[in-house]
């Protein structure tokens, strides 16, 4: 199940993609300039190289001076030329950056329920393995070019994966979300059984022995998620395509398939694991404090601008920079969160994220600006255990 902190961390994943966009749409905006000021080796008019480097870079540091206020302010003193193509590459560098927005922010729900699926993929894994060990202890002649396995049990006997099976909620949420692992992987599970599991010596063991507690059920299908499937090269790679961020999101599906496991050999029996305590309220919470801080980023940076004013900009971690944007957001945009916790969670995103001393930082800066911005009216609080304006 994740938290309102994996979901922060989620949020700066997206601002720290949104800025690496933004530096490319620069760029491009001004590869579209150099092209612009290229000799025309098809013109019958004799043209000046030195003249066209010149206007190239005049109209160069056009745009880098101004594309961050959104406007070429006129000049007289500029040649129209370059006035002309500093508005145009300008205008070419809105509309990259528009689109980066507009896409950055439609991938960040799906990106997060895709957790959601991910643990459905382990879950289904095992019915998977249940499966096959059923028809590898039924048939009768063993594999020669296998080492036999004792057919006594195996994952087909297993509370935990035979819960799994059985469960119709299970079964309707796999069709509900089109959850299979499909033809195209078919090979993957077969292999990760057969080659893998039937030389895993723990497998092997609960093979040969035909009682198993509850709790020994329980521990080979949480020691076979972490120590063989999680850890097999042809798994983390298939996820891997899937996600960008597999190393800590596969940690969080193993942790809800996990808590779903524990719950099969429980009196409650299997329960699936939510994706939060409030899917509604958190995606609300993630989205608007995503839209909050990229439209209100000129405010922002303004606001952060003053603290910051004795420090080397170009020294200071850009992780540590968008920590301190979102929090101010956060700060601003959500009255039901208290100050406290918004710095508690931004101390401990730059702690795991930036630079060993960045917490600290982190925690300086926003101690400062929280004071400032409640003595202006810009933070206020309300609800339960909060004083509005104090």
């Amino acid at each position: 199940m994740l938290s309102r902190r994996h979901l922060r961390v989620k949020v700066l994943q997206s601002l720290y993609a949104l800025q690496a966009a933004r530096e490319a749409d620069y760029l491009l905006a001004v590869d579209f300039i150099t092209e612009s000021f290229k000799p025309d080796l098809n013109s019958m008019t004799p043209q000046d190289p030195l003249k066209l480097e010149g206007m190239r870079k005049m109209t160069t540091l056009l745009l880098e001076e101004n594309y961050r206020k959104g406007e070429i302010p006129h000049d007289d003193d500029t040649p129209p030329t370059a006035l002309v193509t500093a508005k145009n590459a300008l205008r070419y560098y809105q509309d990259l950056f528009k689109k980066d927005k507009q896409r950055i922010a439609r991938q960040l729900t799906p990106e997060v329920e895709a957790i959601y699926n991910t643990y459905l993929l382990l879950l289904q894994l095992f019915i998977e393995f249940g499966s096959l060990s059923q028809a590898e202890r039924e048939r009768q002649y063993d594999d020669p070019d296998n080492k036999p396995l004792s057919k006594i049990a195996g994952f087909d006997t297993n509370r935990v994966v035979v819960a799994l099976s059985e469960s119709k909620t299970l079964e309707n949420e796999f069709i509900r979300r089109g959850i299979t692992w499909g033809q195209e992987t078919t090979g993957l599970v077969r292999t990760l059984f057969r080659d893998v599991f039937r030389n895993d010596d723990a497998y092997r063991a609960y093979c040969e022995t035909k009682e198993h507690t509850a709790e020994e059920d329980l521990q080979l299908i949480l020691n076979a998620l972490k120590d063989v499937v999680l850890k097999n090269e042809d798994v983390v790679s298939f996820f891997e395509l899937k996600d960008l961020y597999w190393s800590e999101n596969g940690d969080l599906a193993r942790k809800m398939a996990n808590k779903t496991f524990k719950s099969t050999i429980e009196d409650s029996g299997l329960q699936l694991t939510p994706l939060t305590d409030d899917w509604e309220e958190d995606r609300f919470f993630m989205e608007e404090l995503f839209e909050q801080t990229t439209t209100r980023n000129d405010e922002i940076e303004q606001i952060i601008a003053e603290p910051l004013k004795n420090w080397d900009l170009d020294r200071l971690a850009p992780m540590d920079y968008l920590i301190l944007k979102m929090s101010v957001s956060e700060m601003m945009s959500f009255p039901g969160i208290p100050v406290k916790v918004t710095i508690n969670e931004a101390i401990e995103m730059a702690k795991e994220y930036s630079t060993p001393k960045s917490g600290k930082f982190v925690n300086g800066i926003l101690d400062t600006l929280s004071k400032t911005l409640i003595k202006e009216g810009k933070i206020r609080k309300s609800g339960r255990g909060l004083l509005d304006n104090k």
